[in-house]
């Protein structure tokens, strides 16, 4: 006969256990017993119910069957066949404490997601900070916030909103970043520090002389609203007249947000845009844009005030020899080396239309490079025949620049600025 073990009150190693005979939890507090021979544990009415031992190892191959009911449980063959296997009961191992198991819909309050609010918060500083480093954080803390949510948890759409934020943050922050160190003249020397040697100067040709002392280089600095940095180009002063300077110049050069349309009245400078204009023995000095040209056509006109005697205004002929193979040479101040001259020829005579108008180009293998816009292209006796305008993108071609011929520009000028066809002596200061 089976011994009959003592009662025992469960406690934490026995909570969570499967009882042998109703396969029901046992519970802290519940009145159990430990079967000696095979160690199951179970409810105490569940023992002294079946008199004994429930569990499968401990039962008797021939206990008899109780009928007393009069009902008798059958069970056929296709019934076992759908019997799904039981999951087998955990062992009972010193120290060890069972888990509760939860409810996998919780029914207690949701609670915020401290990795999704911390993934908002960051994505938000980044806009005004560093949003570079701050946007990956943000995306990086919103993953993880994510990765952990579960139904207990608020905030899904605040971690999701903290990741979007953040690729927007490291997004714009690259492009501006890009805009901003790629700025026209960002790193441009300043320009008073361009002045040309004057014995080299005295040394030239007279033709080549007179048109170095007729370049400026014109500086224009934007305001941090158009990310254009600072513009260095050139410029041809065609007149003196009351110790002012009247100078021609590409439109593109002063107006820092020109794009070549055809529009037909022209528009002041951006305001904030600051014009300075440095010559030949003279210091830097303030500019004035005082007209622009009409439908689009790249050309301006500014003002600047003259102290220095070595300043000259370039000549040039009422009807000027413009045929293709004339030998020409530029002035001008390429990537902000100043008074550069750059030898050439004409290539050719082209047409341009810009709104009713028509103008004439001049193409020429003259070197023009970035800086060289607004200077001037003269013939072999300095004469000013055109303002050299642009160039093809020196990866793909060589010796292919342009300038809109001089005598386009006459026609052109409002009457307070208007000048002679031709002009064949230099005004002094």
């Amino acid at each position: 006969m089976m011994m009959t073990p003592k009662m025992v009150v469960a406690g934490l190693r026995e909570e969570g256990t499967i009882c042998r005979r109703c396969q029901l939890e046992i519970h802290e507090g519940d009145q159990t017993t430990s079967c000696p021979d095979c160690g199951g544990i179970q409810h105490w009415d569940c023992w002294l119910a079946n008199e004994g031992c429930a569990a499968y190892e401990c039962s008797p191959g021939n206990r008899p069957l109780d009928v007393s009911s009069g009902t008798v449980l059958k069970v056929s063959t296709k019934d076992l066949a759908n019997v799904l296997p039981q999951a087998p009961a955990r062992p009972v191992v010193a120290g060890w404490v069972p888990s509760v198991p939860r409810d996998p819909i919780s029914t207690g309050p949701k609670r915020w997601s401290r990795l999704a609010i911390a993934s908002l918060v960051i994505a938000i500083l980044g806009i005004p900070l560093f949003g570079l480093i701050t946007g990956l954080i943000a995306i990086v803390v919103g993953c993880l916030a994510l990765s952990g949510h579960t139904r207990q948890w608020k905030g899904a759409a605040m971690a999701v909103a903290g990741i979007v934020l953040g690729v927007i943050d490291v997004a714009g922050w690259t492009v501006g970043l890009l805009i901003v160190l790629d700025a026209p003249g960002l790193h441009a020397t300043v320009i008073d520090q361009f002045d040309p040697d004057p014995k080299a100067l005295n040394e030239l040709p007279a033709p080549i002389n007179r048109a170095m002392k007729s370049n400026v280089l014109i500086q224009t600095a934007a305001d941090l609203t158009h990310l254009r940095g600072v513009g260095i180009g050139s410029g041809v002063i065609v007149r003196i007249k009351d110790q002012v300077a009247w100078i021609v110049t590409n439109r593109h050069v002063v107006d820092p947000k020109f794009a070549g349309d055809g529009n037909p009245g022209g528009s002041p400078l951006p305001k904030g845009t600051q014009l300075t204009v440095k010559s030949v023995g003279q210091p830097v000095t303030p500019g004035q844009l005082v007209w622009i040209a009409p439908h689009g056509i790249d050309l301006a006109l500014i003002t600047m005030p003259v102290t220095s005697k070595e300043v000259r205004a370039a000549v040039w002929d009422a009807d000027p020899n413009l045929t293709v193979g004339n030998e020409a040479f530029a002035i001008g101040n390429p990537h902000g080396l100043g008074w550069t001259y750059t030898p050439g020829g004409i290539s050719q005579m082209r047409l341009q239309s810009k709104g009713p108008l028509e103008i004439r180009v001049i193409q020429t293998s003259a070197a023009i490079n970035p800086g060289n816009s607004g200077g001037g292209l003269y013939d072999r006796d300095g004469h000013l025949v055109g303002i050299n305008t642009w160039t093809k993108d020196k990866r793909f071609a060589e010796g292919l620049s342009f300038s809109i011929a001089f005598h386009t520009l006459l026609p052109l000028l409002p009457t307070e600025y208007k000048l002679p066809e031709q002009q064949l002596e230099i005004d002094a200061p």
